[in-house]
């Protein structure tokens, strides 16, 4: 069984579960924490890889460090993905879980590249015409992308909107080519 398969299947059953409760948004910011703190600590990290460490010192970790600062549903997936020996498919677990969360939130995730830094105004301008365009809500990044050369670049589902100097240059190449081909 492929791993992101695996992932999916536990996501799914703690979203479910977190969905029955009501800890949704509680269950999304634990395992964003979780996730967080194992790639952002490399001895936390490397405890958790070790072939030597026993599960049982594992938990008993993650209670220590974690047991009061996340909700005892997250806990006890944490618990039994560890006596599973599934604790490294964490991250995938919470990329599912998000996508999850998202669909029954009814929430697209949109990339926002531009050439610049965007300010506040702008940034609520383009999410605000992007959501009237597709009836969801946005969940955004922002990036900037110097080779757009001017103007914004929006990624979304399976949509990408180009209003960058470059999308359009590209644009009339294609244009161009297309039209030496007919010709030919």
């Amino acid at each position: 069984m492929s791993e992101m398969r695996v992932a999916k299947r536990y996501a799914k059953a703690l979203f479910n579960t977190a969905l029955a409760q009501n800890i949704v948004p509680t269950v999304s910011d634990d395992l964003a924490a979780l996730t967080d703190a194992i790639r952002n600590n490399d001895g936390f990290r490397e405890f958790l890889q070790k072939p030597q460490t026993e599960s049982k010192d594992k938990i008993e970790l993650f209670e220590r460090v974690f047991g009061d600062k996340i909700n005892t549903t997250t806990l006890t997936f944490i618990k039994l993905l560890i006596n599973k020996g599934r604790d490294e498919e964490l991250t995938g677990i919470k990329i599912a879980f998000d996508e999850l969360r998202r669909e029954n939130e009814k929430v697209v995730r949109a990339i926002i590249e531009s050439s610049s830094e965007l300010d506040n105004t702008q940034r609520e301008a383009i999410v605000k015409k992007i959501e009237a365009e597709t009836g969801n809500k946005l969940e955004t990044e922002f990036t900037v992308n110097p080779d757009l050369i001017m103007g914004v670049k929006v990624t979304y589902g399976d949509y990408v909107l180009d209003g960058s100097v470059r999308g359009q240059l590209n644009r009339m190449k294609e244009r161009l080519v297309y039209d030496l081909l007919k010709q030919a």
